[in-house]
């Protein structure tokens, strides 16, 4: 007779092959469980020599997954730089050739990070909007509430993405708790670079100009859509070089720095966009892998526009 403890072993061996195999004979090995911190992001990829299509569900958002090889479907998950701690499901559904389904729900933990905090006072007309001032913010509200709520496309970025001026970040960097006049205001969503006046703003990947033109808060702004729910933002811009519907290639000219909208001196605000998470940009440069297959905007001509 089997003791105690090695019937449970035997049961905690066989819910682990549950989870690795599925449920049937097609083998497909799931993700680990994974916690990602406020502001970061994860790849996660479901393998399986059999399978050829994968949907992924985490809360309320859908989880994009892409063929990445014959046997291998990939996708990004983003904690936004606001998220509650929590602890979710990653809901994950594969399918076989012979129309086979297996399931599996993956543990994700959503962590606290700790960001700087800064406090400073300025002009009250500086910190104060006005009658006057609301339409063009209502106006910029929903302009960029319209990009992102539109459908997700095709990836179109290939790995590594890059910085889009050589500079470093400033003072102001991502995910900063503000307290402005007294008042705590939002984190700051975007990662400032010290980009002088007139510097040369690259696209930090292949991707389709959303939005661009002239804000209250951001100033020049160009929003970058890299397919799979991924955007790119730039703002503060002083001579947009680029139209709404233009097709970039990684490192063409977007724009020059500048110090339009609400701010008080020449720099560049870079963003990031994962669906409805706010990210670090500089996730895009240390956590996404080499082994991405080219997207399919790698092998075709795409349309530069660097000059007005």
């Amino acid at each position: 007779m089997r003791s105690p403890v090695a019937l449970a072993n035997l049961v905690a061996l066989c819910l682990g092959c549950a989870t690795a195999f599925g449920a049937g004979p097609a083998r497909i090995v799931w993700p680990k469980p994974m916690e990602i911190f406020q502001g970061e992001l994860s790849e996660v990829s479901v393998m399986g020599s059999e399978i050829t299509e994968v949907e992924g569900a985490l809360g309320k958002e859908k989880v994009l997954f892409q063929a990445n090889g014959a046997a291998k479907f990939i996708a990004l998950i983003g904690a936004d730089v606001d998220a509650k701690p929590a602890a979710l499901k990653l809901r994950l559904t594969a399918r076989s050739r012979e129309g086979g389904e297996f399931r599996s729900d993956i543990p994700v933990k959503f962590k606290k990070k700790i960001f700087h905090q800064e406090s400073f006072q300025v002009p009250p007309g500086f910190d104060q909007t006005t009658p006057e001032n609301l339409d063009e913010i209502r106006r910029e509200q929903t302009a960029f509430a319209r990009v992102f709520a539109a459908p997700p496309g095709d990836r179109l970025w290939d790995a590594p993405f890059l910085r889009p001026v050589p500079h470093q970040e400033s003072a102001s960097s991502f995910g900063r708790r503000r307290i402005i006049n007294g008042t705590p205001r939002a984190p700051h969503s975007g990662l400032d670079l010290s980009a002088p006046a007139d510097t040369e703003v690259v696209a930090s990947n292949h991707g389709k100009v959303v939005l661009a033109g002239n804000f209250f808060f951001a100033g020049g702004s160009v929003v970058l859509d890299h397919g799979g729910a991924l955007y790119t933002m730039y703002f503060h811009l002083s001579d947009i070089r680029v139209g709404e519907g233009t097709i970039v290639r990684k490192g063409d000219v977007l724009a020059l720095s500048g110090a339009t909208g609400r701010v008080t001196g020449a720099h560049l605000h870079w963003g990031a966009r994962l669906a409805n998470a706010r990210i670090d940009p500089l996730e895009l440069l240390k956590k996404i892998s080499s082994h991405w297959q080219p997207s399919g905007l790698s092998s075709e001509t795409s349309t530069h526009i660097t000059e007005k």
